[in-house]
Protein backbone atom coordinates (compact mmCIF):
# COMPACT_ATOMS: atom_id res chain seq x y z
CA UNK A 1 0.00 0.00 0.00
CA UNK A 2 2.78 2.50 1.37
CA UNK A 3 4.19 1.61 -2.34
CA UNK A 4 1.48 2.64 -4.56
CA UNK A 5 0.81 5.82 -2.68
CA UNK A 6 4.67 6.50 -3.35
CA UNK A 7 3.95 5.77 -7.17
CA UNK A 8 0.89 8.58 -6.90
CA UNK A 9 2.78 11.41 -5.33
CA UNK A 10 5.41 10.97 -8.04
CA UNK A 11 3.58 10.75 -10.64
CA UNK A 12 1.50 14.03 -9.01
CA UNK A 13 5.02 15.85 -8.88
CA UNK A 14 6.00 15.07 -12.28
CA UNK A 15 2.61 15.92 -13.67
CA UNK A 16 2.58 19.49 -12.13
CA UNK A 17 6.02 19.58 -13.41
CA UNK A 18 4.87 18.69 -16.67
CA UNK A 19 2.15 21.70 -16.64
CA UNK A 20 4.79 24.26 -15.26
CA UNK A 21 7.32 23.72 -18.57
CA UNK A 22 4.18 23.68 -21.12
CA UNK A 23 3.07 26.45 -19.85
CA UNK A 24 6.85 28.25 -19.87
CA UNK A 25 6.97 27.48 -23.37
CA UNK A 26 3.74 28.85 -24.04
CA UNK A 27 4.29 32.00 -22.30
CA UNK A 28 7.96 32.00 -24.53
CA UNK A 29 5.74 31.36 -27.89
CA UNK A 30 3.20 34.11 -26.85
CA UNK A 31 6.00 36.45 -26.34
CA UNK A 32 7.68 35.72 -29.52
CA UNK A 33 4.34 36.22 -31.61
CA UNK A 34 3.43 39.16 -29.63
CA UNK A 35 6.89 41.30 -31.15
CA UNK A 36 6.89 39.14 -34.35
CA UNK A 37 3.39 41.27 -34.83
CA UNK A 38 4.57 44.83 -33.00
CA UNK A 39 7.36 44.24 -35.56
CA UNK A 40 6.32 43.09 -38.65
CA UNK A 41 2.47 43.96 -38.52
CA UNK A 42 -0.66 41.54 -38.89
CA UNK A 43 0.48 37.77 -39.57
CA UNK A 44 -0.71 36.37 -42.72
CA UNK A 45 -1.81 32.72 -42.81
CA UNK A 46 1.32 31.07 -42.65
CA UNK A 47 2.61 33.00 -39.81
CA UNK A 48 -0.65 32.59 -37.61
CA UNK A 49 0.20 28.38 -38.39
CA UNK A 50 3.48 29.37 -36.33
CA UNK A 51 1.84 31.33 -33.72
CA UNK A 52 -0.49 28.46 -33.21
CA UNK A 53 2.62 26.31 -33.05
CA UNK A 54 4.43 28.18 -30.64
CA UNK A 55 1.19 28.68 -28.10
CA UNK A 56 0.09 24.71 -28.35
CA UNK A 57 1.53 23.86 -25.24
CA UNK A 58 -0.67 25.75 -23.77
CA UNK A 59 -3.32 22.79 -24.54
CA UNK A 60 -1.33 20.70 -23.37
CA UNK A 61 -0.85 21.88 -20.00
CA UNK A 62 -4.86 22.00 -19.62
CA UNK A 63 -4.84 18.12 -21.02
CA UNK A 64 -2.37 17.24 -17.90
CA UNK A 65 -5.20 18.17 -15.60
CA UNK A 66 -7.37 15.49 -16.93
CA UNK A 67 -6.78 11.72 -16.63
CA UNK A 68 -5.02 11.29 -19.34
CA UNK A 69 -2.05 8.84 -18.73
CA UNK A 70 1.28 10.83 -18.50
CA UNK A 71 3.18 8.70 -20.68
CA UNK A 72 0.75 9.83 -23.52
CA UNK A 73 1.06 13.60 -22.70
CA UNK A 74 5.12 12.92 -22.84
CA UNK A 75 4.93 11.38 -25.97
CA UNK A 76 2.51 14.70 -27.65
CA UNK A 77 4.96 16.55 -26.14
CA UNK A 78 7.93 15.32 -27.76
CA UNK A 79 6.32 15.12 -31.07
CA UNK A 80 4.48 18.97 -30.69
CA UNK A 81 7.79 20.23 -30.29
CA UNK A 82 9.47 18.29 -33.22
CA UNK A 83 6.99 19.81 -35.35
CA UNK A 84 6.96 22.93 -34.52
CA UNK A 85 10.77 23.27 -34.98
CA UNK A 86 10.22 21.49 -37.99
CA UNK A 87 7.87 23.90 -39.36
CA UNK A 88 9.73 27.01 -38.17
CA UNK A 89 12.91 25.56 -40.11
CA UNK A 90 10.48 24.96 -43.17
CA UNK A 91 9.10 28.81 -43.35
CA UNK A 92 12.90 30.05 -42.28
CA UNK A 93 14.76 28.53 -45.33
CA UNK A 94 14.38 24.79 -45.40
CA UNK A 95 17.95 22.25 -44.60
CA UNK A 96 19.37 26.63 -44.64
CA UNK A 97 17.71 27.44 -41.76
CA UNK A 98 19.56 28.60 -38.83
CA UNK A 99 16.76 27.04 -36.42
CA UNK A 100 17.74 23.61 -37.84
CA UNK A 101 19.81 22.89 -34.81
CA UNK A 102 17.03 22.93 -32.51
CA UNK A 103 16.44 19.75 -33.19
CA UNK A 104 18.74 18.70 -31.40
CA UNK A 105 17.11 20.30 -28.50
CA UNK A 106 14.34 17.24 -28.59
CA UNK A 107 15.65 14.62 -27.60
CA UNK A 108 17.65 16.39 -24.83
CA UNK A 109 13.82 18.22 -23.70
CA UNK A 110 12.93 14.76 -23.25
CA UNK A 111 16.01 13.26 -21.63
CA UNK A 112 15.39 16.09 -18.95
CA UNK A 113 11.81 15.23 -18.28
CA UNK A 114 11.51 11.00 -18.63
CA UNK A 115 13.67 7.95 -19.11
CA UNK A 116 15.34 5.84 -22.11
CA UNK A 117 11.92 5.09 -23.88
CA UNK A 118 10.93 9.06 -24.09
CA UNK A 119 14.60 10.03 -25.07
CA UNK A 120 14.21 7.10 -28.23
CA UNK A 121 10.22 8.72 -29.18
CA UNK A 122 11.73 12.41 -29.18
CA UNK A 123 14.83 11.59 -31.41
CA UNK A 124 12.21 9.51 -33.87
CA UNK A 125 9.93 12.57 -33.98
CA UNK A 126 12.96 14.88 -34.68
CA UNK A 127 14.12 12.56 -37.41
CA UNK A 128 10.61 12.20 -38.69
CA UNK A 129 10.34 16.23 -38.69
CA UNK A 130 14.27 16.74 -40.52
CA UNK A 131 13.10 13.90 -42.75
CA UNK A 132 9.86 16.17 -43.43
CA UNK A 133 12.20 19.21 -44.07
CA UNK A 134 14.32 16.87 -46.74
CA UNK A 135 11.10 15.99 -48.42
CA UNK A 136 9.12 18.92 -48.74
CA UNK A 137 12.73 20.66 -50.67
CA UNK A 138 12.49 17.85 -52.63
CA UNK A 139 9.38 18.32 -53.71
CA UNK A 140 9.91 21.79 -53.90
CA UNK A 141 7.29 22.61 -51.19
CA UNK A 142 9.34 25.25 -49.25
CA UNK A 143 8.04 28.78 -49.02
CA UNK A 144 9.66 31.72 -49.53
CA UNK A 145 12.37 32.25 -46.46
CA UNK A 146 11.18 34.48 -43.77
CA UNK A 147 14.12 35.96 -42.59
CA UNK A 148 14.01 39.43 -42.51
CA UNK A 149 17.62 39.54 -41.35
CA UNK A 150 20.89 38.62 -42.59
CA UNK A 151 21.05 34.95 -42.36
CA UNK A 152 24.53 35.33 -40.38
CA UNK A 153 23.50 37.49 -37.87
CA UNK A 154 20.18 35.24 -37.27
CA UNK A 155 22.90 32.09 -37.40
CA UNK A 156 24.76 33.50 -34.52
CA UNK A 157 20.78 34.47 -32.58
CA UNK A 158 19.70 31.01 -32.93
CA UNK A 159 22.94 29.07 -32.07
CA UNK A 160 23.63 30.95 -28.95
CA UNK A 161 19.89 30.53 -27.77
CA UNK A 162 19.92 26.72 -28.54
CA UNK A 163 23.41 26.71 -26.41
CA UNK A 164 21.55 28.77 -23.62
CA UNK A 165 18.54 26.44 -24.02
CA UNK A 166 21.19 22.92 -23.68
CA UNK A 167 23.07 24.55 -20.82
CA UNK A 168 19.56 24.94 -19.28
CA UNK A 169 18.93 21.62 -19.91
CA UNK A 170 22.01 20.19 -18.67
CA UNK A 171 21.74 22.03 -15.62
CA UNK A 172 18.55 20.78 -15.00
CA UNK A 173 19.54 17.39 -15.57
CA UNK A 174 22.22 17.79 -13.42
CA UNK A 175 20.27 18.97 -10.80
CA UNK A 176 17.57 16.49 -11.34
CA UNK A 177 20.24 13.38 -10.93
CA UNK A 178 21.94 15.42 -7.76
CA UNK A 179 18.35 14.73 -6.10
CA UNK A 180 18.21 11.08 -7.43
CA UNK A 181 21.66 10.60 -5.89
CA UNK A 182 20.88 12.53 -2.70
CA UNK A 183 17.79 10.61 -2.13
CA UNK A 184 19.37 7.46 -2.91
CA UNK A 185 22.54 7.79 -0.82
CA UNK A 186 19.62 8.96 2.21
CA UNK A 187 17.89 5.81 1.24
CA UNK A 188 20.89 3.35 1.86
CA UNK A 189 21.95 5.20 4.79
CA UNK A 190 18.70 4.68 5.95
CA UNK A 191 19.07 0.99 5.32
CA UNK A 192 22.61 0.90 6.73
CA UNK A 193 20.80 2.05 9.78
CA UNK A 194 18.51 -0.22 10.24
CA UNK A 195 21.35 -3.25 9.50
CA UNK A 196 23.52 -1.61 11.91
CA UNK A 197 20.77 -1.36 14.55
CA UNK A 198 19.03 -4.39 14.23
CA UNK A 199 18.83 -6.62 16.79
CA UNK A 200 17.86 -9.56 14.64
CA UNK A 201 21.11 -10.61 11.92
CA UNK A 202 20.60 -9.79 8.33
CA UNK A 203 22.91 -11.72 5.50
CA UNK A 204 23.02 -11.75 2.17
CA UNK A 205 23.47 -14.54 0.29
CA UNK A 206 24.77 -15.91 -3.77
CA UNK A 207 23.05 -18.50 -5.42
CA UNK A 208 25.62 -21.11 -3.56
CA UNK A 209 24.48 -19.81 -0.67
CA UNK A 210 27.40 -18.30 0.56
CA UNK A 211 27.95 -14.98 2.40
CA UNK A 212 27.93 -11.83 0.94
CA UNK A 213 27.00 -9.57 3.26
CA UNK A 214 26.70 -9.62 7.22
CA UNK A 215 24.82 -6.98 9.51
CA UNK A 216 26.76 -5.70 12.71
CA UNK A 217 24.28 -7.86 15.01
CA UNK A 218 26.79 -10.96 13.94
CA UNK A 219 28.72 -9.64 16.82
CA UNK A 220 26.20 -10.01 19.55
CA UNK A 221 24.63 -13.18 17.90
CA UNK A 222 27.42 -15.07 16.86
CA UNK A 223 30.38 -12.96 18.45
CA UNK A 224 32.03 -12.79 15.19
CA UNK A 225 33.08 -9.65 12.99
CA UNK A 226 30.96 -9.70 10.25
CA UNK A 227 33.75 -9.46 7.87
CA UNK A 228 34.47 -12.78 9.34
CA UNK A 229 31.73 -14.45 7.86
CA UNK A 230 31.75 -13.43 4.02
CA UNK A 231 32.35 -15.95 1.69
CA UNK A 232 31.38 -18.83 4.74
CA UNK A 233 28.82 -21.49 3.71
CA UNK A 234 26.09 -21.82 5.79
CA UNK A 235 26.89 -24.79 6.17
CA UNK A 236 29.89 -24.17 8.10
CA UNK A 237 27.85 -21.94 11.03
CA UNK A 238 25.06 -25.01 11.95
CA UNK A 239 25.14 -27.71 14.40
CA UNK A 240 25.78 -30.78 12.32
CA UNK A 241 22.67 -31.70 13.08
CA UNK A 242 21.04 -29.12 11.83
CA UNK A 243 22.51 -28.95 8.53
CA UNK A 244 19.50 -30.68 6.67
CA UNK A 245 16.62 -28.00 8.01
CA UNK A 246 19.03 -24.87 6.89
CA UNK A 247 20.20 -26.62 3.59
CA UNK A 248 16.17 -27.09 2.84
CA UNK A 249 15.38 -23.65 3.84
CA UNK A 250 18.10 -22.00 1.25
CA UNK A 251 16.59 -24.51 -1.34
CA UNK A 252 12.86 -23.34 -0.98
CA UNK A 253 14.17 -19.48 -1.38
CA UNK A 254 16.84 -19.99 -4.17
CA UNK A 255 14.92 -23.26 -6.40
CA UNK A 256 11.74 -22.37 -5.74
CA UNK A 257 11.78 -19.12 -5.04
CA UNK A 258 9.72 -19.29 -2.01
CA UNK A 259 10.42 -18.07 1.62
CA UNK A 260 12.20 -21.07 4.11
CA UNK A 261 12.07 -20.89 7.73
CA UNK A 262 14.57 -23.25 9.97
CA UNK A 263 15.30 -23.43 13.63
CA UNK A 264 18.80 -24.27 13.82
CA UNK A 265 21.80 -24.00 16.15
CA UNK A 266 24.83 -21.50 14.91
CA UNK A 267 28.23 -21.95 16.13
CA UNK A 268 29.65 -18.96 17.88
CA UNK A 269 33.27 -17.66 18.07
CA UNK A 270 33.78 -19.57 21.62
CA UNK A 271 32.76 -22.96 19.99
CA UNK A 272 29.41 -22.81 22.02
CA UNK A 273 25.52 -22.64 19.87
CA UNK A 274 23.19 -20.40 19.86
CA UNK A 275 19.22 -21.40 19.24
CA UNK A 276 18.20 -19.59 16.40
CA UNK A 277 15.42 -19.12 13.75
CA UNK A 278 16.59 -18.29 10.02
CA UNK A 279 13.67 -17.07 7.66
CA UNK A 280 15.54 -16.63 3.94
CA UNK A 281 13.69 -15.77 1.21
CA UNK A 282 14.72 -14.96 -2.44
CA UNK A 283 15.97 -11.12 -3.11
CA UNK A 284 14.71 -9.15 -6.05
CA UNK A 285 16.45 -10.55 -9.06
CA UNK A 286 18.05 -7.40 -11.44
CA UNK A 287 18.46 -8.04 -14.89
CA UNK A 288 21.48 -10.09 -15.94
CA UNK A 289 22.59 -10.63 -12.15
CA UNK A 290 22.55 -13.92 -10.41
CA UNK A 291 19.63 -14.90 -7.75
CA UNK A 292 20.61 -13.71 -4.46
CA UNK A 293 19.04 -14.77 -0.97
CA UNK A 294 18.47 -12.58 1.82
CA UNK A 295 17.96 -14.28 5.54
CA UNK A 296 16.95 -13.08 8.70
CA UNK A 297 18.19 -14.90 11.82
CA UNK A 298 16.72 -14.48 15.40
CA UNK A 299 18.13 -15.43 18.56
CA UNK A 300 15.46 -17.73 20.26
CA UNK A 301 17.29 -19.02 22.83
CA UNK A 302 15.10 -18.49 25.56
CA UNK A 303 12.25 -19.37 23.33
CA UNK A 304 13.89 -22.64 23.55
CA UNK A 305 14.22 -22.78 27.35
CA UNK A 306 10.54 -22.32 27.63
CA UNK A 307 9.96 -24.78 25.31
CA UNK A 308 12.34 -27.54 26.99
CA UNK A 309 10.97 -26.55 30.33
CA UNK A 310 7.21 -27.02 29.05
CA UNK A 311 8.44 -30.68 27.74
CA UNK A 312 10.27 -31.23 30.93
CA UNK A 313 6.86 -30.20 33.17
CA UNK A 314 4.68 -32.40 30.80
CA UNK A 315 7.14 -34.80 31.02
CA UNK A 316 6.69 -34.69 35.16
CA UNK A 317 3.19 -34.42 34.93
CA UNK A 318 3.51 -37.70 32.39
CA UNK A 319 5.56 -39.36 35.16
CA UNK A 320 3.28 -38.41 38.16
CA UNK A 321 0.12 -39.07 36.97
CA UNK A 322 1.61 -43.13 35.51
CA UNK A 323 2.91 -43.44 39.16
CA UNK A 324 -1.17 -42.45 40.52
CA UNK A 325 -2.52 -44.82 38.11
CA UNK A 326 0.31 -47.61 38.91
CA UNK A 327 -0.09 -46.50 42.60
CA UNK A 328 -4.13 -46.98 42.84
CA UNK A 329 -3.96 -50.10 40.28
CA UNK A 330 -1.69 -51.75 42.72
CA UNK A 331 -3.74 -50.60 45.88
CA UNK A 332 -6.60 -52.07 44.43
CA UNK A 333 -6.09 -55.55 45.86
CA UNK A 334 -5.08 -54.27 49.22
CA UNK A 335 -8.00 -52.02 49.70
CA UNK A 336 -10.60 -54.10 48.50
CA UNK A 337 -9.25 -57.62 49.96
CA UNK A 338 -9.75 -56.01 53.75
CA UNK A 339 -12.65 -54.31 52.90
CA UNK A 340 -14.11 -57.14 51.77
CA UNK A 341 -13.66 -58.88 54.61
CA UNK A 342 -14.94 -55.98 56.89
CA UNK A 343 -17.98 -56.31 54.92
CA UNK A 344 -18.56 -59.97 55.34
CA UNK A 345 -17.71 -60.58 59.21
CA UNK A 346 -20.47 -57.02 59.53
CA UNK A 347 -22.55 -58.62 58.12
CA UNK A 348 -22.70 -62.10 59.69
CA UNK A 349 -22.33 -60.19 63.15
CA UNK A 350 -25.72 -58.15 62.10
CA UNK A 351 -27.56 -61.15 61.22
CA UNK A 352 -26.43 -63.08 64.19
CA UNK A 353 -25.72 -66.30 61.68
CA UNK A 354 -23.37 -67.65 64.60
CA UNK A 355 -25.87 -67.21 67.79
CA UNK A 356 -26.77 -63.50 69.86
CA UNK A 357 -24.30 -60.55 69.97
CA UNK A 358 -25.49 -60.37 73.53
CA UNK A 359 -26.38 -56.59 73.58
CA UNK A 360 -28.34 -54.87 71.13
CA UNK A 361 -25.29 -51.94 70.42
CA UNK A 362 -23.46 -54.46 69.35
CA UNK A 363 -25.89 -54.89 66.49
CA UNK A 364 -26.35 -51.68 66.00
CA UNK A 365 -21.99 -51.28 65.52
CA UNK A 366 -21.87 -54.12 63.18
CA UNK A 367 -24.90 -52.30 61.19
CA UNK A 368 -22.74 -48.93 61.02
CA UNK A 369 -19.22 -51.18 59.96
CA UNK A 370 -21.19 -52.50 56.96
CA UNK A 371 -23.17 -49.49 55.67
CA UNK A 372 -19.29 -47.52 56.50
CA UNK A 373 -17.33 -50.47 54.60
CA UNK A 374 -20.16 -50.13 51.77
CA UNK A 375 -19.68 -46.81 51.27
CA UNK A 376 -15.39 -46.30 51.19
CA UNK A 377 -15.75 -49.62 48.71
CA UNK A 378 -17.96 -47.12 46.77
CA UNK A 379 -15.53 -44.48 46.66
CA UNK A 380 -12.12 -46.46 46.05
CA UNK A 381 -14.05 -48.51 43.23
CA UNK A 382 -15.20 -44.84 41.95
CA UNK A 383 -11.94 -43.78 42.21
CA UNK A 384 -9.96 -46.60 40.38
CA UNK A 385 -12.35 -46.98 37.56
CA UNK A 386 -11.75 -43.02 36.63
CA UNK A 387 -8.06 -43.84 36.67
CA UNK A 388 -8.88 -46.63 34.24
CA UNK A 389 -10.46 -44.53 32.41
CA UNK A 390 -7.89 -41.72 32.59
CA UNK A 391 -5.29 -44.49 31.67
CA UNK A 392 -7.19 -45.80 28.43
CA UNK A 393 -7.75 -49.21 30.24
CA UNK A 394 -11.18 -49.27 30.94
CA UNK A 395 -12.83 -50.86 27.85
CA UNK A 396 -16.25 -51.26 27.49
CA UNK A 397 -18.10 -54.71 26.47
CA UNK A 398 -21.44 -53.80 24.77
CA UNK A 399 -24.02 -56.15 24.31
CA UNK A 400 -27.67 -56.96 24.42
CA UNK A 401 -29.76 -56.64 27.59
CA UNK A 402 -32.87 -55.22 28.70
CA UNK A 403 -32.81 -52.19 29.99
CA UNK A 404 -35.80 -52.20 32.56
CA UNK A 405 -33.90 -55.12 34.39
CA UNK A 406 -30.92 -52.62 34.97
CA UNK A 407 -33.17 -49.60 35.46
CA UNK A 408 -34.94 -51.93 38.09
CA UNK A 409 -31.73 -52.58 39.91
CA UNK A 410 -29.89 -49.43 39.61
CA UNK A 411 -33.28 -48.20 41.51
CA UNK A 412 -32.95 -50.85 44.16
CA UNK A 413 -29.52 -49.50 45.01
CA UNK A 414 -30.95 -46.34 46.12
CA UNK A 415 -34.59 -46.97 47.13
CA UNK A 416 -33.60 -47.37 50.96
CA UNK A 417 -32.32 -44.15 50.98
CA UNK A 418 -35.05 -42.08 48.99
CA UNK A 419 -37.17 -43.75 51.34
CA UNK A 420 -35.60 -42.48 54.98
CA UNK A 421 -35.89 -38.83 53.15
CA UNK A 422 -39.81 -39.41 51.71
CA UNK A 423 -39.08 -39.23 48.12
CA UNK A 424 -40.67 -40.53 45.63
CA UNK A 425 -38.94 -42.64 42.86
CA UNK A 426 -41.00 -42.48 39.76
CA UNK A 427 -39.46 -45.02 36.09
CA UNK A 428 -40.52 -44.52 32.88
CA UNK A 429 -39.44 -46.92 29.78
CA UNK A 430 -40.79 -46.27 26.53
CA UNK A 431 -41.89 -49.83 24.71
CA UNK A 432 -39.27 -49.41 21.89
CA UNK A 433 -36.61 -48.83 24.39
CA UNK A 434 -36.81 -52.41 26.18
CA UNK A 435 -33.86 -53.83 24.24
CA UNK A 436 -30.44 -52.09 24.28
CA UNK A 437 -27.06 -51.82 23.08
CA UNK A 438 -24.89 -51.12 25.38
CA UNK A 439 -22.04 -51.99 28.67
CA UNK A 440 -24.42 -53.56 31.15
CA UNK A 441 -22.28 -52.93 33.97
CA UNK A 442 -21.17 -48.91 32.54
CA UNK A 443 -25.01 -48.60 32.22
CA UNK A 444 -25.76 -49.60 35.28
CA UNK A 445 -23.07 -47.75 37.19
CA UNK A 446 -24.29 -44.41 35.46
CA UNK A 447 -27.86 -44.95 36.59
CA UNK A 448 -26.77 -45.45 40.26
CA UNK A 449 -24.37 -42.53 39.90
CA UNK A 450 -27.00 -40.15 38.51
CA UNK A 451 -29.95 -41.57 41.22
CA UNK A 452 -27.23 -41.25 43.87
CA UNK A 453 -26.79 -37.63 43.16
CA UNK A 454 -30.87 -36.88 42.42
CA UNK A 455 -31.59 -38.23 45.55
CA UNK A 456 -29.07 -37.09 47.87
CA UNK A 457 -29.84 -33.27 46.59
CA UNK A 458 -33.48 -33.40 46.82
CA UNK A 459 -35.16 -32.17 49.98
CA UNK A 460 -37.60 -34.16 51.92
CA UNK A 461 -40.93 -35.17 49.71
CA UNK A 462 -39.58 -34.54 46.69
CA UNK A 463 -39.84 -36.71 43.42
CA UNK A 464 -36.73 -38.53 41.29
CA UNK A 465 -37.86 -40.00 38.18
CA UNK A 466 -35.96 -42.56 35.45
CA UNK A 467 -37.13 -42.33 32.09
CA UNK A 468 -35.87 -43.57 28.65
CA UNK A 469 -37.55 -42.68 25.08
CA UNK A 470 -36.05 -42.55 21.44
CA UNK A 471 -34.77 -39.39 20.52
CA UNK A 472 -35.13 -37.71 17.62
CA UNK A 473 -31.85 -38.94 15.31
CA UNK A 474 -32.74 -42.82 16.64
CA UNK A 475 -30.92 -42.78 19.43
CA UNK A 476 -31.50 -43.38 23.14
CA UNK A 477 -32.05 -40.80 25.50
CA UNK A 478 -32.28 -41.84 29.15
CA UNK A 479 -32.80 -38.99 31.68
CA UNK A 480 -32.58 -38.83 35.68
CA UNK A 481 -34.95 -35.59 36.54
CA UNK A 482 -35.21 -34.53 40.45
CA UNK A 483 -37.22 -31.66 42.31
CA UNK A 484 -33.98 -30.57 44.13
CA UNK A 485 -32.31 -27.98 45.04
CA UNK A 486 -30.91 -26.99 41.58
CA UNK A 487 -27.65 -25.86 40.40
CA UNK A 488 -26.31 -22.07 39.95
CA UNK A 489 -25.39 -21.43 35.80
CA UNK A 490 -22.28 -20.52 36.91
CA UNK A 491 -21.70 -24.17 38.26
CA UNK A 492 -23.02 -26.17 35.59
CA UNK A 493 -19.77 -25.40 33.47
CA UNK A 494 -17.67 -27.01 36.46
CA UNK A 495 -20.27 -29.93 37.35
CA UNK A 496 -18.47 -32.92 35.58
CA UNK A 497 -14.87 -32.32 36.41
CA UNK A 498 -13.08 -35.43 38.80
CA UNK A 499 -13.55 -34.82 42.22
CA UNK A 500 -15.68 -31.19 41.26
CA UNK A 501 -18.79 -29.89 44.19
CA UNK A 502 -20.72 -27.06 43.81
CA UNK A 503 -20.56 -25.34 47.29
CA UNK A 504 -23.48 -24.76 49.31
CA UNK A 505 -24.42 -25.45 53.00
CA UNK A 506 -26.94 -28.30 51.43
CA UNK A 507 -23.84 -29.39 49.75
CA UNK A 508 -21.00 -29.75 52.26
CA UNK A 509 -23.70 -31.83 54.55
CA UNK A 510 -23.46 -34.42 51.48
CA UNK A 511 -20.90 -37.37 51.67
CA UNK A 512 -18.86 -37.95 48.15
CA UNK A 513 -16.09 -37.26 46.06
CA UNK A 514 -17.04 -35.49 43.31
CA UNK A 515 -16.85 -38.17 40.60
CA UNK A 516 -19.87 -39.50 40.21
CA UNK A 517 -20.77 -37.04 37.17
CA UNK A 518 -16.76 -37.07 35.71
CA UNK A 519 -17.73 -41.18 35.55
CA UNK A 520 -20.94 -40.52 34.13
CA UNK A 521 -19.48 -38.55 31.38
CA UNK A 522 -16.58 -40.31 30.34
CA UNK A 523 -18.38 -43.49 30.28
CA UNK A 524 -21.25 -42.05 28.25
CA UNK A 525 -18.31 -40.62 25.79
CA UNK A 526 -16.76 -44.22 25.32
CA UNK A 527 -20.16 -45.02 24.46
CA UNK A 528 -19.97 -42.54 21.26
CA UNK A 529 -22.42 -40.23 23.22
CA UNK A 530 -22.55 -37.85 25.59
CA UNK A 531 -24.13 -36.45 29.13
CA UNK A 532 -25.94 -33.05 29.20
CA UNK A 533 -26.78 -31.48 32.53
CA UNK A 534 -30.08 -29.02 32.67
CA UNK A 535 -30.40 -27.12 35.84
CA UNK A 536 -32.41 -23.95 37.28
CA UNK A 537 -31.40 -23.76 41.28
CA UNK A 538 -33.80 -24.39 43.34
CA UNK A 539 -36.38 -26.11 40.57
CA UNK A 540 -34.92 -29.14 40.33
CA UNK A 541 -31.87 -30.93 37.76
CA UNK A 542 -32.01 -33.41 34.58
CA UNK A 543 -29.01 -34.89 33.19
CA UNK A 544 -29.34 -37.12 30.13
CA UNK A 545 -27.53 -39.54 28.69
CA UNK A 546 -27.74 -39.10 24.64
CA UNK A 547 -26.41 -42.76 23.46
CA UNK A 548 -26.92 -42.69 19.42
CA UNK A 549 -25.36 -46.12 19.07
CA UNK A 550 -27.67 -48.23 21.78
CA UNK A 551 -30.81 -48.55 20.10
CA UNK A 552 -31.92 -51.66 18.43
CA UNK A 553 -34.82 -52.82 15.98
CA UNK A 554 -37.65 -55.06 16.45
CA UNK A 555 -34.92 -57.90 15.80
CA UNK A 556 -32.84 -57.05 18.85
CA UNK A 557 -30.25 -55.30 16.11
CA UNK A 558 -28.23 -52.26 16.89
CA UNK A 559 -29.88 -49.37 14.11
CA UNK A 560 -26.15 -48.64 13.53
CA UNK A 561 -22.40 -49.82 13.38
CA UNK A 562 -20.66 -46.99 12.93
CA UNK A 563 -17.93 -46.79 15.39
CA UNK A 564 -18.27 -44.42 18.92
CA UNK A 565 -17.09 -41.09 18.74
CA UNK A 566 -15.88 -41.18 21.92
CA UNK A 567 -14.71 -37.55 23.36
CA UNK A 568 -11.75 -36.47 24.49
CA UNK A 569 -10.92 -38.34 27.99
CA UNK A 570 -11.81 -36.73 31.02
CA UNK A 571 -8.33 -35.58 32.72
CA UNK A 572 -8.23 -36.43 36.69
CA UNK A 573 -6.31 -33.23 37.90
CA UNK A 574 -7.30 -32.53 41.43
CA UNK A 575 -10.01 -30.22 41.81
CA UNK A 576 -10.63 -29.52 37.99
Amino acid sequence: MAGFESAGRTEAVERLRFIRVQLAKAAIGGSLAAGYTAIFGAPDLIDRIAIAALLSPAILALAALLRIPFTVLETASEALFAATVAYLVLITGGSASPLLIWMVLVPAEAALSGGRRSVMRAAISALLGVLAVGAAELLHLVPESRLLIAGWQFYIGSTLAAVIQAALIAAAARDRQRRADEAAAEGAAMYRFLADNAMDLITLHGSDGRVRFASPAARALLGREPDTLLGLAPATLVHPDDVRPMQHAFVQASYFGRAGKAEVRLKRADGSHVWTEIRCRPAEQAQGKEAEIVAVTRDITDRKAQERALIEARDLAEGASRAKSNFLANMSHELRTPLNAILGFSEVMTHEMFGPLGGPRYREYAALINESGGHLLELINGVLDMSKIEAGKFEIAEELFTLPEVVTQAVRFVKLQADRKGLVLKTGVAADCASIFADKRALKQMLVNLLSNAVKFTTRGGEVKLSAARDGSGGMLISVRDTGIGIAPEDLERLGRPFEQIDGAFVKKQEGTGLGLALVKALAAMHGGKAIIESKLGHGTTVSLRLPHAAVNANGEPLTTEPAAAEAPVQLKGAA
